[in-house]
C-alpha cells in the first residue's frame, strides 16, 4: 500500500513538473492566460484543476485499451492514420519548440541573477537534460521527485511571507479592476493553457501505463497532480495581483515579487525556478526522443543529443515573446484533441471501444 502511494507520488511529480516550465514557475504563463482577466481568472484556474484531472485519466485509459505507450502511437490509434498524422506532426513540433523554450528560459534565469552570458545558460541545461534522459522513464522520475516538492515548498512560503507582510486589500482592488473582460474569453484561453499543457504532457502520460499496472495508482497520481497544479497556479495568481499593474511588463514576474525579500532567497528561488525549466526540458525530450526511436530505426540516445543540439539556435530568441506566440497558437490546435481524449477517455474506462476517427467518417460517407 505504501509503495503505491508513494508511486503516485511520483506519477504525480512527473506531470506536475511537465506542466510547471519556464511560463508557469516564473508566473508568466499564469499572467497571460488567467491574471490578466481578473475574477474571471480566478475561477476559470479553479477549473483547469479539474480539466487536468478528467483528462489524465482520459489518457492513462485510451493507452491501456489501445497499448499506445508513446504519443505517436496514441494519437495514431486513436484518430486513425491521417487526423494522427496532423497531431503527431504538431505535438512534434511544439515539444522541439517547448524545449527551445526552456532553455530560452534557462537563459534568462542565468543573465538575470548571475550576469552570465546566454551561452553559458544554455550549456548546463543542455549537458544536465541530457544527463537526465539518457537514463529514460527513471531518470525522469528521479528528476521530477526532487524538484517539483521543492518548488512546491518555494511558492507555498513565498506565498506566505507576502500575505504576511503584504496588503491583501490591493488583491480584491486589481481583480476587480478588469470587470470589463469578456468571461468568455477567459474560458476559451483557460481551454489553450489546458489543452496545450496537456498535448505537451501526453508523450509522459501515455508511457506510464507501460510499467504500471495498477490503474488505481496511475488515477491517484492524476488526481494529486491536478489539485496541486491548480493550488499552485492560485497561489501564484494571488502573488501576481497583489504587485499589479507595475508586474505587467516582467518577464519573470515571480523575481520582482521578492525583489525585496533576501539575496540568498532570491538567489535560491532563481535555483528553483531553473530546476523547473529544467524538469520541463527533461519531459519534452523525453517525449521526443521516446518517439522517435519507436520503431528502432534510430538510436534512442543518439536521438536525444540530436534534439538538444537542434533545440540551441531558437533557445536565443526572446523568452517572454516565445511563450506569448507560440503558446496559445498550440493551445488552439489541441482543444479539439483534448476534447475527443476527455469523450473516448470516458468510453474506455466503461470498456467500449474507442470510436476512431478514420472509420466514424468512413461510416457517415456511406
Amino acid at each position: 500500500m505504501r509503495r503505491c502511494i508513494l508511486l503516485s507520488f511520483r506519477i504525480s511529480a512527473a506531470f506536475i513538473g511537465t506542466v510547471i516550465g519556464a511560463g508557469y514557475a516564473s508566473g508568466q504563463e499564469i499572467m497571460q492566460f488567467f491574471s490578466v482577466f481578473g475574477q474571471y481568472g480566478f475561477m476559470t484556474l479553479m477549473l483547469s484543476g479539474l480539466i487536468f484531472f478528467i483528462a489524465a485519466c482520459s489518457i492513462f485509459n485510451i493507452s491501456i485499451k489501445l497499448k499506445a505507450y508513446d504519443y505517436k502511437n496514441f494519437v495514431s490509434k486513436l484518430c486513425g492514420n491521417r487526423i494522427g498524422l496532423f497531431y503527431d506532426s504538431i505535438i512534434t513540433l511544439f515539444l522541439f519548440l517547448g524545449t527551445s523554450i526552456m532553455f530560452s528560459g534557462s537563459c534568462e534565469v542565468f543573465k538575470a541573477f548571475f550576469k552570465v552570458p546566454k551561452i553559458v545558460g544554455i550549456i548546463i541545461i543542455c549537458f544536465l537534460t541530457l544527463a537526465a534522459v539518457l537514463k529514460s522513464l527513471e531518470g525522469l522520475l528521479n528528476v521530477n521527485s526532487i524538484i517539483v516538492p521543492v518548488i512546491s515548498f518555494v511558492v507555498i512560503f513565498t506565498s506566505f511571507i507576502v500575505f504576511r507582510d503584504g496588503n491583501i486589500s490591493l488583491i480584491l482592488d486589481n481583480v476587480y479592476m478588469n470587470t470589463d473582460v469578456s468571461v468568455f474569453k477567459s474560458f476559451f484561453f483557460m481551454l489553450f493553457y489546458c489543452s496545450y499543457n496537456l498535448v505537451l504532457s501526453l508523450g509522459v502520460l501515455s508511457a506510464f501505463p507501460k510499467d504500471i499496472k495498477d490503474k488505481s495508482v496511475l488515477m491517484l497520481g492524476a488526481f494529486i497532480g491536478s489539485f496541486s497544479l491548480m493550488i499552485l497556479a492560485l497561489l501564484l495568481n494571488f502573488l501576481i495581483f497583489m504587485h499589479m499593474p507595475e508586474i505587467a511588463d516582467e518577464s519573470m514576474p515571480i523575481l520582482y515579487i521578492t525583489k525585496s525579500f533576501h539575496p540568498y532567497f532570491k538567489y535560491a528561488l532563481a535555483l528553483c525556478i531553473w530546476g523547473e525549466i529544467f524538469s520541463t526540458a527533461v519531459s519534452d525530450v523525453f517525449s521526443l526522443a521516446n518517439r522517435i526511436s519507436d520503431n528502432n530505426k534510430y538510436s534512442y540516445k543518439a536521438v536525444c543529443i540530436f534534439i538538444v543540439l537542434s533545440a540551441i539556435p531558437l533557445s536565443l530568441f526572446d523568452f517572454k515573446s516565445l511563450i506569448a506566440f507560440f503558446y496559445p497558437l498550440f493551445g488552439a490546435l489541441s482543444i479539439i484533441l483534448i476534447v475527443y481524449i476527455i469523450f473516448q477517455g470516458n468510453l474506455s474506462s466503461k470498456n467500449t471501444s474507442p470510436v476512431n476517427f478514420h472509420i466514424y467518417k468512413r461510416s457517415i460517407m456511406k
